[in-house]
């Protein structure tokens, strides 16, 4: 098998995997955010935060190769209920199932989808703005 191909066979498994989450509540148990500083940080929802992946350009997000041939997808996320953990953060993303062409699955991903009551309850609901969410965004520079 060629290298080629296994990228292949690996595009098209994080793809259906996406395609799977796409638009569905999910329950994260850990966040990308975004810091005071402007800084990625990762941080531990415990309960896990209720988010909706949402739908974005696959090739910026989904499919992106390291230079080590790992495929690290990442979702973007709307958030629907508030949560401690994004106090002092903005929520940026959640990370799928990295996908090495050498090894297989490399990290499981830290969410799952919601139970069919959930999807049904978050159907139609807009995701919380920064202020709903904790006023967790960047502070604003003072204009002179």
């Amino acid at each position: 098998m060629t290298q080629k191909f296994a990228e292949d066979q690996v595009e098209r498994q994080v793809l259906d995997t996406y395609y799977e989450v796409a638009g569905k509540v999910v329950l994260a148990s850990e966040v990308v955010c975004i810091d005071e500083d402007r800084r990625e940080v990762t941080v531990m929802c415990d309960p896990p935060a209720v988010l909706r992946v949402e739908r974005g350009d696959l090739r910026e997000t989904v499919l992106r190769w390291t230079v080590s041939h790992l495929m690290e997808p990442i979702y973007n996320i709307a958030v629907l209920e508030p949560h401690r953990a994004f106090d002092f953060v903005r929520p940026s993303h959640i990370e799928g199932t990295s996908v090495s062409t050498k090894f297989g699955e490399a990290r499981k991903c830290r969410f799952e989808v919601a139970d069919p009551e959930m999807q049904e309850r978050y159907r139609n609901a807009r995701s919380l703005d920064n202020e709903e969410i904790g006023d967790c965004s960047p502070p604003q520079r003072p204009m002179p």
